[in-house]
């Protein structure tokens, strides 16, 4: 026992030494900051009428609530121009059009009345060379002389004339046929430009009409209001302010001793310098980073006196905090821990435990997880025929694509074999229709920024038991490249365009109705906010190597209902009119959400929330009356799943 003894001290002398120099070392790795609340500071880039404030300062707000409605008194006016300028232009497209078809017309009416004359009169010749043809038969009869038929008459020289009169005038008025034609399409194709031109203003001021109702963009409570019902107010005059109901980030200013030890997305640990030392710290992410030195508020700063330098910080916190708005708070980077010697004895007695057993440690260094029990999954689906779910892994095992089988208690049970020349990646979305299930890649570029060929790949196949029996593939990029070229001008063009030339293409979630393709982007946004939808028509036309035509079937934007902050689409599907929609945060947070949007009238309802945890899939299983979601836990780990009922809800599309 006394021989132990001297080698306890020495550690926990060590042990102690080490403690108290990263406390001491913790003084240059904190900053302080203060607690600020999100805001929406509602005004317009054009002068506006009050028509009524739906919400009184200090009420409170739920994300996607009318608070305000406006009037835009030019805005009728300009689409009444509008629309006049679209009618002229249609009907003097039209007039041109009828003018010029008339004239096309007419000349095809004269080039067969020609033709026809023509023809009559060389009928008549021929009609003539054969009485005459007669007479000097029967006169060589009489005189018994005989006569020379090869001898030409003077009826063929006049049919020969009279044919190629008819060739040049048909070819002439023929000619100016062609040159007409041409005109009415040369005519039509400007008319029709300035036409789409002045309906995508048309769009465009119905879009702001639309936008002259105004919803609170997160959960929380109205600030100020400045105007009144009837009250005209001018362009960028602030309206009303709506703040978040408690603060939901952290404004502070990094020393420059520390500069280079903040990342954007770094956990961090905020306290209240009022607040009970014993209490524990938030845990809160750097959002954003200043791109310059600056000077310290005055609150901020030990001695108002002397200057202090640093970057501006912007924490986000954790949805439920204690905290007070403008509230004073330490934020530290590596958590604090109460100096104790109690904890000290206990870590010194672990570590000779630990060095007494060293073939312990070395197994569980060795120990493998097994791959049916540690997927990294992406996407689910219930298969009712076969009462049983299908399984969706990211990554490859043995170069094999991870498509698992799992019984009703989410067991795994096999995994599903594909035909052996299978050649698919990256897998993040799966789906039913009829007796075929679709799986696509993600179409992203990796790490290298590259997009190989097994990630542009859009796979469908029938199984039984646990094997495919007919599989089909197609390059799914190749289709979206080619929507660009076929359709040049539409609104689906531009957004691909925009996805594939800056890389940011990212596709989580697809389902298959009709014959039709629906994908869901994680990424890009429109409008910087909104998760966008498309589809794609004619899908069996694909498969069979044709071209087909696409549109943007929703635009949808998914916004955190506490912070406002836009969230990426991870999976989709359609009961009915409704479609069940996942979501994720952009940020290391890992917060989830889980929606429903109304096709009938677009009103988007946010169903759950789950924090810290990335939720990757959904699917609906008719005999629970639910949705079952998938979390994936990251790499190592058991995925975990969560069932929960959907009200009024029908049936899987």
């Amino acid at each position: 026992m006394k021989k132990s003894l001297l080698p306890i001290f020495w550690i926990i002398a060590l042990i102690g030494m080490f403690t108290l120099a990263d406390s001491f070392s913790l003084k240059s790795e904190h900053f302080f900051g203060l607690a600020d609340n999100r805001e929406q500071n509602i005004n317009f880039e054009y002068p506006v009428e009050i028509i009524q404030t739906l919400a009184v300062e200090g009420e409170d707000t739920l994300q996607g609530m009318p608070i305000l409605e406006v009037r835009r008194n030019d805005l009728a006016s300009s689409q009444s121009t509008l629309d006049a300028q679209i009618r002229k232009l249609e009907l003097d497209k039209q007039e041109t059009q009828a003018t010029i078809t008339s004239k096309i017309e007419s000349l095809t009416a004269n080039k067969q009345s020609t033709s026809a004359d023509i023809d009559q009169q060389i009928h008549a010749l021929e009609t003539r060379k054969q009485l005459n043809l007669q007479k000097r038969i029967t006169l060589a009869d009489i005189s018994d002389i005989a006569i020379d038929l090869s001898q030409v008459v003077p009826e063929d020289a006049e049919i020969k004339d009279l044919e190629k009169k008819r060739r040049y005038a048909i070819q002439s008025i023929q000619a100016e046929i062609n040159n007409l034609t041409a005109q009415l399409n040369a005519t039509s194709r400007p008319v029709d430009a300035q036409i789409a031109e002045l309906k995508g203003n048309k769009a465009e001021l119905h879009r702001q009409n639309q936008s002259l109702r105004v919803t609170a963009q997160f959960n929380g409570r109205i600030g100020s209001v400045h105007f009144k019902s009837g009250d005209l107010v001018a362009a960028y005059q602030p309206i009303m302010t709506v703040h978040s109901a408690i603060p939901r980030n952290v404004k502070g200013y990094i020393h420059e001793n520390i500069l280079n030890e903040v990342k954007i997305g770094q956990t961090v640990w905020v306290k209240s310098i009022g607040l009970d030392h014993n209490a524990p710290p938030l845990e809160g992410i750097v959002e954003s980073l200043g791109n310059r030195i600056v000077d310290y508020p005055e609150r901020l700063k030990k001695d108002p006196q002397v200057s202090t330098w640093g970057r501006e910080v912007v924490v986000r916190l954790p949805n439920k905090n204690p905290l007070l708005f403008g509230e004073k708070v330490d934020i530290t980077l590596t958590p604090k821990t109460p100096f104790k010697w109690p904890n000290i004895i206990k870590s010194a007695q672990a570590l000779i435990n630990n060095l007494k057993k060293p073939e312990l440690l070395h197994k569980s260094q060795m120990a493998t997880p097994d791959i049916m029990n540690n997927i990294e999954a992406s996407a689910l689906l219930w298969n009712a025929k076969e009462n049983h779910y299908l399984l969706l892994s990211d990554e490859q095992d043995n170069n094999k694509p991870g498509i698992f089988i799992l019984d009703k208690d989410t067991a795994i049970t096999e995994r599903l074999i594909l035909q052996e020349d299978t050649s698919i990646d990256d897998l993040e979305s799966i789906s039913a229709d009829g007796d075929y299930i679709y799986v696509s890649s993600s179409l992203s570029y990796n790490k290298k920024n590259e997009l190989k060929a097994k990630r542009r790949k859009l796979l469908r196949f029938k199984y039984q038991q646990h094997t495919s029996t007919t599989q089909q593939e197609i390059d799914l990029f190749d289709t979206l490249s080619s929507l660009i070229k076929t359709q040049p001008t539409s609104q689906v063009a531009t957004f691909l365009t925009q996805a594939i030339s800056d890389h940011s293409i990212d596709i989580e979630s697809h389902f298959v109705k009709d014959n039709a393709l629906y994908i869901g982007f994680k990424a890009p946004f429109i409008n910087s906010t909104a998760a966008v939808i498309i589809k794609i028509n004619n899908l069996e036309a694909v498969f069979a190597g044709n071209k087909t035509t696409a549109d943007i079937w929703q635009i949808i934007a998914l916004t955190d209902p506490d912070t406002g902050e836009p969230t990426q689409l991870s999976d989709m599907l359609l009961l009915d009119d409704q479609l069940i929609l996942l979501s994720v945060s952009r940020s290391s947070s890992k917060n989830s959400h889980l929606w429903r949007y109304s096709l009938k009238d677009k009103a988007l309802t946010n169903l759950h929330q789950f924090a810290g945890i990335n939720a990757e899939g959904v699917t609906y299983r008719p005999d629970l009356g639910a949705v079952v979601i998938v979390f994936d836990e990251g790499k190592g780990q058991t995925s975990k799943y969560q069932t929960i009922k959907i009200p009024d809800v029908g049936t899987i599309k």
